[in-house]
């Protein structure tokens, strides 16, 4: 099958297309899956049934992965909830697909390895060991059972074992590496003029029908957003109160359980002189044992050891203290020495010790013994660590307890507050396009305009927002969105009229600058001097420069190549209201063979992971048009 793929590929350049199609693909969904909330499944694919909370599930962690990526940019810039729901579907349906071929093809995963995995993710475990209580807390807090959560992951190994193996068979010839370098390592050299918008400012005038025409073409920009005002419980575990004082005995068991952490080991203070090797072979190991030889001869009639360090020693960063090393422990010098050092008493001196630097005269001088830190010294971290445990305990029995009662009474929460001792709050006005405090939590806003808790107006589902911190909520008011009335905005639209006019404007103008470019009436320097403009010049840039603008950049890297060394021309609005008119003037194939080793065995490598994610993704959907997919709230074909 992988062999056919391939075939049906053209070049390399067709994988790189292909790349970004795919990563496209995987950002905005291959199909247009819908959640219906009228069924108790998301999708059935052949005879698996996928739920709605493993939907969920990965769309939070899409919704976090673009968080932590887009930073503050986030509201700005992700796709609508709709496009993520989509997306988060379709990532399920693949995985579940990868799973059942993996299956079939004989993959698997034994009970020891998932075992294995699972006492290795660092969440369940409690005092440095797998903590089963834990495990159960916090799969229960994720809405999730052990033997889902198993399955799942024994599904992601034996899924991860079949997509390697289709990853590792990908391999680019040499030829098409070139082929690629030749694209992504290319250089262009260009001129450029900027026409700013105070260029033309002065010669837009915006009148009382400019303004009302603007304001009816456009009545989405001076609308009052769609918002809510919420009520909310918070459940933090930092804030729940906890026992005032702490057992002796608990806290005496734990530091006897922790004990190996509360160790100072060993240390042991040396000098040494150091005899580097002046080659490899055997001659030069003879000379120098000879000039240690000669050393050992000057100790021994009575020289001082830091003396003869400083003048023989070839190590630079310990010769000038006499050879002192300071002290130190385990694992810090090379084998040969450490284990020199830790057989000497204090006062004695070795014989020559080799190592990769050389032969060493090593002299002991005294020993730190291995210390335990007393009890004492550590009660208040041994003590913060227990009344966190007690807070961890009573945090995840009150989320469940606050889960069943905001369940329980979908149209109230002040059961759940006078229960579990916690303050009703509310926030204000909050927008789809989110605010501060809580409102800065992107699923907080998706849940408070989601259809169950707006239009239904009942209780949220307990909303994780962090490590042991999570909300419920309710919408207080509602208000629709609504246009202004233009008296209101009239300065505002004032504005925006005039801003569209200008870059209008600005696009005559340059469109004009280019059509005389393009006929050879003039020169982009002549035409720079009768508009009192400044022409800007570029070396030879790379597609990833940053300079002038990544803007200006990728607009002059998506322009054709210049014919009979004649130049080409190309315009633009910048992000910051300017015009530009760009003269490309060359344009320079990149050259595998100017690329060093290393960085040529990187591209290669590269190039191997897009195309070995490409057959993946090629396999997937060739599975996908195999199977019966059925979505939930979709009428069957």
């Amino acid at each position: 099958m992988l062999l056919a793929i391939r075939e049906r590929v053209m070049g390399v350049l067709g994988w790189i297309i292909l790349g970004l199609l795919f990563v496209a693909f995987a950002f905005f969904g291959l199909n247009s899956y819908l959640q219906s909330s009228a069924v108790n499944y998301a999708a059935r694919v052949n005879d698996e049934t996928i739920l709605p909370a493993r939907v969920q599930s990965a769309y939070e962690l899409l919704v976090t992965r673009l968080q932590e990526t887009l930073g503050k940019n986030y509201a700005a810039t992700a796709p609508d909830e709709k496009i993520l729901r989509k997306t988060a579907l379709q990532k399920v349906i693949n995985d579940v697909l990868v799973m059942q071929a993996a299956d079939d093809l004989g993959f698997a995963a034994s009970d020891r390895l998932v075992a294995a995995q699972i006492n290795s993710i660092k969440e369940f475990r409690k005092d440095g060991a797998f903590s089963k209580d834990r495990y159960q807390q916090i799969l229960r807090y994720q809405g999730m059972t052990p033997a889902e959560f198993e399955y799942r992951l024994k599904g992601d190994i034996m899924a991860s074992h079949f997509k390697n193996g289709i990853r590792l068979t990908a391999a680019v010839t040499e030829q098409g590496l070139r082929e690629a370098y030749a694209l992504q390592g290319q250089l262009r050299r260009f001129s450029h003029v900027l026409i700013p918008a105070a260029h033309v400012d002065d010669q837009v005038k915006v009148t009382d029908a400019d303004i009302e025409e603007y304001f009816s073409a456009h009545p989405e920009e001076f609308s009052t957003p769609e918002r809510v005002r919420l009520q909310y419980l918070e459940l933090d575990s930092a804030s729940l109160p906890v026992t005032a004082a702490v057992d002796e005995d608990q806290l005496r068991a734990l530091y006897n359980e922790q004990s190996a952490r509360f160790v100072t080991p060993e240390q042991r203070h040396a000098r040494h002189i150091l005899i580097s090797l002046q080659g490899d072979d055997d001659a030069a190991l003879e000379a120098s044992r000879s000039r240690a030889q000669d050393i050992e001869q000057r100790l021994d009639a009575g020289e001082s050891f830091e003396k003869l360090a400083r003048e023989f020693s070839d190590d630079p960063g310990s010769s000038e203290a006499g050879g002192d090393l300071g002290f130190f422990g385990r694992d810090v010098m090379t084998p040969e020495f450490e284990q020199a050092v830790f057989s000497m008493q204090p006062g004695e001196r070795s014989q020559p010790v080799q190592t990769p630097f050389g032969l060493h005269i090593i002299e002991l001088l005294e020993i730190k013994p291995e210390t335990a830190i007393p009890l004492d010294e550590v009660r208040a971290e041994l003590t913060g660590t227990l009344l966190q445990e007690e807070r961890s305990e009573k945090f995840y029995d009150m989320y469940d307890k606050l889960a069943n009662m905001a369940f329980e009474q979908p149209d109230t929460l002040q059961g759940a507050a006078d229960e579990l001792g916690l303050p009703l709050q509310e926030t204000g006005w909050i927008s789809r396009a989110g605010g501060e405090g809580l409102a800065a939590d992107p699923d907080i806003v998706d849940v408070a305009f989601s259809d169950d808790v707006l239009i239904s107006r009942n209780n949220s589902e307990v909303i994780s927002t962090g490590e042991e911190h999570a909300v419920v909520i309710r919408v207080l008011e509602h208000q629709d969105a609504a246009i202004e009335e233009l008296d209101k905005v009239r300065d505002k639209v004032r504005q925006a009229a005039h801003a569209a006019a200008v870059r209008e404007l600005l696009e005559k103008q340059g469109s004009a600058m280019l059509d005389r470019l393009t006929g050879g009436a003039t020169t982009l320097a002549k035409l720079a001097a009768d508009e009192s403009l400044k022409v800007e010049q570029s070396g030879m840039l790379q597609r990833n420069a940053e300079t002038p603008s990544r803007e200006l950049v990728s607009r002059v890297f998506a322009m054709p190549h210049p014919v009979d060394d004649k130049p080409v021309y190309a315009g633009m609005l910048t992000s910051d209201g300017s015009y530009a008119v760009i003269e490309l003037q060359d344009v320079l194939e990149g050259n595998l063979d100017t690329l060093p080793e290393s960085l040529r065995t990187q591209a290669w490598r590269n190039l191997n992971e897009i195309e070995g994610s490409n057959e993946i993704q090629m396999v997937v959907s060739e599975l996908e048009s195999k199977a019966t997919i059925k979505i939930a709230g979709e009428s069957p074909e």
